[in-house]
């Protein structure tokens, strides 16, 4: 199947794919660009199929998290994504020395990042859900780096989300 092609400055948008639980995709001119599906509603890996390849993402650690990119089938990982203290932003090392740094780039989280080392940005997503390419030059695993980034703002969502629940509770029984 071939890829959809995409060029710089082309917004996206992450939709539901009908039929399938917990599964986003980039649809471009009717073909699937990247599909990035929730295995289960408790756990955090996931699939990602796209033309040029499949992948799993997983957070793994407890006090320490990162998030595990594997080829799909293999206990190798491909890359890892690092969250600084706050977990808002950090970075994203693959084993063949290509790094990238990610970062909310405005106030409350309303749009966030994707930085080469060079300090070129890449991707930048607005409400969690529109993707924009700020470059495509010399970047081969755009699907991939999309989907890791979409994974990385739904852990988000569901960090705050379990946070203001617990704090909710804690207001309601104190």
């Amino acid at each position: 199947m071939p890829a959809p092609t995409v060029a710089t400055g082309r917004e996206l948008v992450w939709q539901k794919v009908p039929g399938v639980s917990r599964a986003r995709a980039i649809v471009i001119d009717g073909e699937t660009w990247v599909r990035l599906r929730r295995v289960k509603v408790l756990g955090s890996l996931a699939t990602v199929e796209a033309a040029s390849g499949s992948w799993t993402l997983k957070r793994v650690g407890w006090f320490r998290t990162r998030v595990s990119v594997r080829m799909a089938g293999s206990a190798e990982d491909l890359a890892e994504f690092t969250p600084n203290w706050l977990g808002a932003s950090g970075t994203l090392a693959f084993a063949d020395g290509r790094s990238y740094r990610w970062a909310c780039t405005k106030s409350f989280g309303r749009e966030h990042t994707l930085f080469r080392a060079d300090g070129q940005a890449v991707l930048r997503f607005r409400g969690g859900q529109r993707l924009t390419l700020e470059t495509t030059d010399g970047e081969s695993d755009l699907p991939l780096l999309a989907s890791i980034c979409h994974y990385l703002l739904q852990l988000e969502r569901e960090d705050t989300a379990v946070v203001a629940a617990a704090a909710g509770a804690a207001a309601a029984a104190g």
